[in-house]
């Protein structure tokens, strides 16, 4: 054991005890990482609770429900925890009103409770609308539209540019972005990527002179339904690419 000490340096001598003292500190851990539930939910739904922990024997989960309105526990529930992990449950509020209210969970010995506990508590809250349910609002639009092809008028052949398209949705789609003459309407290239929800894409290109003819083009790009090529929405942005130098 000596000899193969004495051929290490000194810095990783240190390294290798810092990391040994490291791994028995955290076999000795108990506490919970992290603690959520729903942002916001109605009166007719229930409360799920996630919480993360780290233990190093057998504990004891204990988690509350107080109403901030008057700081009494609505609800509480314990969970006997077996090992470091991630949990969920449910935790029923009997007859729960719209307000604001804290969650709280701390961990205790096997079979203790708040007196004994052996981390301090953690909380995060939940709000209850005055709704039966809580329905996320929609991330989609009630139109499709093409609302802005954004690329530059001319285009010298040893410059980078790019074709930003910005468009609104009102279920997951394709968009589609063809190039044509706008001389003559040939087609040059046609890409479709599906989106799923609305916002922008970027689509970077290099050294167009080099793979298309100068002249006079335009970006036509459209939405259409999933596997579909009737345009539900279009727009066009023409531009001139020169020669290459």
């Amino acid at each position: 054991m000596k000899q193969s000490l004495s051929i290490l340096s000194l810095p990783t001598i240190f390294a290798l005890l810092a990391a040994l003292l490291s791994f028995n500190l955290a076999a000795n851990t108990d506490e919970i990482n992290s603690l959520s539930t729903q942002e916001k939910i109605g009166f007719e739904e229930v409360p799920v609770i996630y919480v993360d922990v780290s233990v190093s024997k057998i504990r004891q989960l204990h988690v509350a429900v107080v109403d901030m309105s008057t700081w009494q526990n609505v609800a509480k529930t314990n969970k006997r925890i077996k090992q470091s992990g991630n949990y969920h449950f449910e935790l029923p509020i009997e007859g729960i009103k719209p307000g604001r209210y804290r969650v709280d969970a701390y961990l205790s010995p096997r079979g203790k409770g708040f007196a004994d506990k052996i981390t301090e508590p953690t909380r995060t809250q939940i709000q209850v609308i005055k709704k039966a349910r809580f329905e996320k609002p929609s991330i989609f639009n009630v139109i499709d539209k093409v609302r802005q092809v954004s690329f530059p008028k001319i285009v010298d052949g040893n410059e980078d540019v790019n074709l930003k398209v910005q468009f609104f949705i009102k279920e997951p789609r394709d968009l589609h972005m063809k190039l044509l003459s706008s001389e003559n309407w040939k087609e040059f290239g046609a890409l479709k990527f599906p989106v799923n929800e609305p916002g922008e894409m970027s689509l970077p290109l290099t050294n167009m002179a080099g793979d298309f003819p100068a002249g006079k083009y335009a970006w036509v790009v459209s939405i259409t339904e999933k596997g579909k090529t009737e345009p539900l929405a279009k727009m066009g942005k023409h531009f001139e690419l020169k020669e290459q130098k």
